[in-house]
């Protein structure tokens, strides 16, 4: 058996825990999205009061009610957590845990097929 490189067991190791965390977080973020996109407005209208740069010109036009477009606003949050996470005003640890658990989720979905086709292109699997 030969010995494997460092950046091999790197790979693999960055592929189990970004890859676990990302089968851990996928279910409840479908009920998370399904319920935040269809059912009551007030949820996304405070994530939006404590993320959106310019609430009243967002909520300005009627299609932000719409369920794709919640759906999409609540990604881009998700996604751009740590940079705009200075706005939020309320003070909810709640709130932050829930904020950092989809950040780290969505950002696992992203680095684990990085580190797939990375390993596969490396020849760590075949």
């Amino acid at each position: 058996m030969p010995e494997s490189e460092w950046w091999e067991l790197l790979l693999i190791i960055l592929g189990l825990v970004f890859g676990g965390y990302l089968v851990l977080w996928s279910i409840p973020s479908v009920f998370i999205l399904a319920i935040l996109a269809l059912n009551d407005i007030k949820r996304i209208e405070f994530i939006d009061q404590q993320l959106a740069k310019d609430v009243k010109k967002l909520h300005s036009r009627l299609d932000y009610q719409l369920p794709y477009k919640i759906v999409n606003r609540f990604t881009l949050y998700c996604f751009s957590y740590p940079l705009i996470r200075h706005r939020q005003t309320t003070s909810s640890w709640k709130f932050r845990a829930f904020m950092w658990y989809n950040f780290l989720g969505f950002w696992s979905l992203i680095l684990s097929g990085i580190i797939v086709y990375l390993a596969k292109l490396s020849g760590v699997i075949d």
